[in-house]
């Protein structure tokens, strides 16, 4: 086991599902035969039986329901139905209380989950080397991904206590990146109930301000993004597949598809992986002052073949213009209003057939992405990833990453919090 994706709440577990789609052929050919479920695996804890019940990937023994009076429930627990009702009702500090109460029981999921496989690996080492491997299966679980949602009560509330536990479990081992839902709080179409916009700001800070001390890096995907359309309400699930390919192909790209350096005879294709990603989304790494940076995921992708050439392999070749597709990628950042010229770090991957990445007008100019990053970004810090495709496509999927006091989404989100927290107080006066 090298990868956990674990979705808190109702945003959290739709994008979770939404990656565990892709797991062959799927999702329209977007994922081109790549198997996720061969890097990792997925789990999900929510507080509400409907959301749960509307997961189509995730199985039933990898959910568990969140209960104040029962705890943690797996689904395939008897009566789980019965048990797990209620929701906590848009508040976060409800949530926590709950999960405070019943985080050992993480501790016991967890070895439940993977202490039989670090087990069977273990037996296959000699005893001198099985004497020198932690027995807390803490090698079982390298990167982990967090995705929650910060406008509600569940994923916000237990979002902290996952991660905290998972990197127990590990004894720090486990390096984790957050994906973390931004709500819409300018009004409009939402995809929420009618909890009030100050009311989801208070949540998203007390959210960020406990989560920001328990993970390495944070990625915000901010639903605000929709809030200009008028059909914004049925697009949240277009938005999470858009996100879920996004960190699907930065994650599981690079090492599902990577680059045969045969194909590509004098071509340079670097590589990147987590590490890079992680290092590219946290400040200070290394040292004492080491904090998670805040990072927005854009994606933007290209044909190779006009429609003709489809029908006629031997015309129809499009000619790829590296700046447009550099630039649109981080003009469609999952965050709202973000200013790039605020960005610290930069990172991102361009995915092509091996046949574009030669030189000539159609083929993928990797040395323009780099120099149109590396002039997004203040710290001059950028890591460029190649990897092959076997459609007739080029996409590049970018990270730009920011320090928390330099997004002005952020800061609105401070502004709203503050004028809830005022009104609230001369209401109980």
């Amino acid at each position: 086991m090298t990868y956990l994706f674990v979705g808190a709440g109702q945003a959290g577990g739709a994008i979770v599902d939404s990656i565990f789609e892709y797991t062959d052929d799927s999702m329209l050919g977007l994922f081109e035969s790549t198997d996720i479920s061969t890097l990792g695996r997925p789990l999900v804890f929510n507080s509400t039986m409907r959301d749960l019940q509307n997961l189509s990937n995730v199985p039933a023994e990898d959910q568990y329901g969140v209960a104040e009076q029962h705890g943690l429930v797996q689904g395939t627990e008897p009566g789980f139905e019965e048990m797990v009702t209620g929701g906590f009702g848009r508040n976060p500090v409800a949530a926590d209380e709950v999960m405070d109460e019943h985080a050992s029981e993480l501790q016991t999921i967890l070895g439940e989950k993977f202490g039989t496989a670090f087990e069977s690996d273990l037996d296959e080492e000699s005893d001198e080397d099985a004497g020198e491997i932690d027995p807390s299966g803490s090698d079982t679980i390298q990167f982990a991904f967090l995705f929650l949602g910060l406008g509600g009560g569940t994923g916000c509330g237990i979002g902290p206590h996952l991660a905290r536990q998972l990197k127990e479990f590990t004894d720090g081992r486990t390096q984790i990146v957050a994906v973390a839902v931004l709500p819409n709080t300018r009004g409009g179409a939402t995809g929420d109930d009618d909890t009030s916009a100050g009311r989801q700001a208070w949540n998203t800070r007390y959210g960020l301000d406990r989560l920001e001390d328990e993970v390495d890096g944070v990625i915000l995907v901010d639903n605000q993004r929709l809030s200009y359309l008028d059909s914004a309400g049925g697009e949240f699930g277009k938005y999470n597949e858009y996100v879920a390919t996004a960190i699907h192909d930065m994650v599981a790209g690079p090492m599902l598809n990577s680059v045969d350096a045969s194909e590509v005879d004098g071509i340079d294709t670097p590589d990147i992986d987590v590490r890079d990603l992680l290092t590219s989304l946290s400040f200070g790494v290394g040292t004492d002052e080491a904090k998670p940076g805040y990072g927005a995921i854009g994606r933007s992708v290209t044909m190779t073949r006009s429609l003709a050439g489809y029908l006629l392999p031997v015309v129809g070749k499009r000619a790829i213009d590296s700046a447009a597709i550099s630039r649109l990628s981080v003009s469609k950042q999952s965050l709202a209003n973000a200013d790039i010229g605020d960005a610290q770090k930069a990172i991102a991957l361009i995915r092509a057939p091996s046949s574009r990445l030669g030189a000539g007008p159609h083929s993928v100019e990797t040395g323009t992405v780099k120099e149109f990053l590396e002039g997004s970004s203040q710290l001059g810090e950028v890591n460029l990833g190649v990897a092959l495709s076997d459609r007739n496509l080029v996409s590049v999927t970018s990270v730009l990453t920011y320090r928390r006091e330099d997004i002005d989404r952020l800061e609105e989100i401070e502004s709203a919090a503050d004028a809830y927290e005022e009104e609230t107080e001369e209401l109980l006066a």
